[in-house]
Order: structure tokens, then sequence, then C-alpha cells
């Protein structure tokens, strides 16, 4: 009876451990991802953006549309992710989440001069 009890404990405390870790573990946004932005005042666009996420939350990529073409790196915790990209208009910093639904959501800077939102659906 005594191992039992012994083995049920082990039992919970690595399901508590496990567990933990899960919610510890960024979600990957990895993919190619269609973007719809809307700038205050500025207007709309549809950019692709490609994010490649390593096992320690890290993102590259690329953005193209109306900014040009540029590489993005950023990071990843939890849902929440963050890339800056570079471009001839300046520093562009995009701030969102993983949605339920696998769509991303949220908010972009542009370096101060304007601010908006978007939303993603990966292609394909």
């Amino acid at each position: 009876m005594f191992k039992s009890s012994k083995a049920r404990s082990a039992s919970v405390i690595l399901a508590f451990v496990f567990m933990w870790f899960s919610s510890m573990a960024s979600a990957d946004v990895s993919g190619t991802w269609t973007f719809t932005v809307d700038i205050a005042g500025m207007g709309s666009g549809t950019p692709t953006v490609v994010m490649v996420q390593d096992a320690e939350g890290g993102i590259t990529g690329t953005y193209a549309g109306q900014l040009g073409n540029a590489p993005l790196t950023g990071k990843a915790a939890g849902n929440d992710f963050e890339f800056v990209i570079s471009s001839d208009a300046g520093s562009v910093t995009y701030k969102g989440a993983l949605q339920e639904d696998g769509s991303v959501a949220g908010t972009l800077d542009l370096g101060g001069m304007a601010s908006g939102t978007f939303t993603g659906k990966k292609s394909g």
C-alpha cells in the first residue's frame, strides 16, 4: 500500500511539472502569414510575413509589403510575440499574440510616427 501511494504522489508531481513547463512554452508562430494592417490616418495594407521560431523563442524571417522587402527579428514568449523590421521608412515594431483560432492579432508602431493594428492568418 505504501508503494502505491508513493507512486501516485510521484505521478501527480510529474503531471504538475509537465503542466507548468507546458504553460511556460511558447506557442509556435512559424509559418507564412498574410497580415491585414490598418494604420491610423495612413490606410491599410496586406503584407506577407514569414516567421521562423526557434526552440528558445527567437524569431527570424521576412516582411514583404508596402514598406518593401525586409528581414525581421524578434522573440516569442507564451502566446505573445514581437518583431522588428527595418525598412526605408524606418523601424517598425509589431507586437501581437497567437489567438485561440490560430490567427494572430496585435499592434504596430512605425518608429513613433504612426501606429496601427493588425490581424493575420496563415497562408496555405
